[in-house]
């Protein structure tokens, strides 16, 4: 069954207090972060079609949070491939996940994500490297969540 993850306050990905930000309502599912995703008109590039930019933070979101609720670990990315397959569209509704590939040899790991419609067609697909941060920056993450519970009942 999915749990579902804490927002960080003002992130524009997953935060739910910002006024401006995609608010994903991210589950994890022991495997994988999913969210549900309605892409508003603002995000257009243009007319009817999302920004390839917001398209990518909802791919970047996805792996971070895979990270922190597999490995509890604070990271940040380090770089990120993305294929973009068929057009996120407005007020269409899109399924974000993802899920760690490889864990470190040394301080990297290797997520991955992808957008799929309701069709489960993948939309736009990632592969990115994140850079593990020291120990202090993940008690500073935790102090940024709405409800850190997750992490500290060490739910995995």
């Amino acid at each position: 069954m999915a749990e579902p993850l804490p927002s960080y306050r003002g992130c524009f990905g997953c935060g739910r207090d910002n006024p401006i930000g995609v608010a994903l309502h991210l589950e994890w599912d022991g495997e994988k972060v999913k969210a549900p995703f309605v892409p508003k008109k603002v995000y257009a590039g243009f007319e009817g079609v999302i920004h390839g930019g917001i398209v990518c933070t909802l791919l970047d979101e996805a792996m971070w949070w895979a990270i922190a609720a597999q490995e509890r670990k604070c990271t940040v990315t380090a770089d990120m491939k993305v294929q973009f397959h068929r057009p996120v569209t407005t007020e269409e509704s899109y399924t974000v996940e993802g899920w760690v590939k490889d864990r470190p040899r040394s301080r990297i790991y290797v997520a991955v994500a992808r957008v799929l419609d309701e069709e489960g067609r993948v939309c736009a697909q990632s592969e990115a490297r994140f850079v593990v941060l020291p120990d202090r920056e993940w008690d500073r993450f935790l102090k940024g969540l709405t409800d850190p519970s997750f992490f500290l009942q060490g739910n995995e």
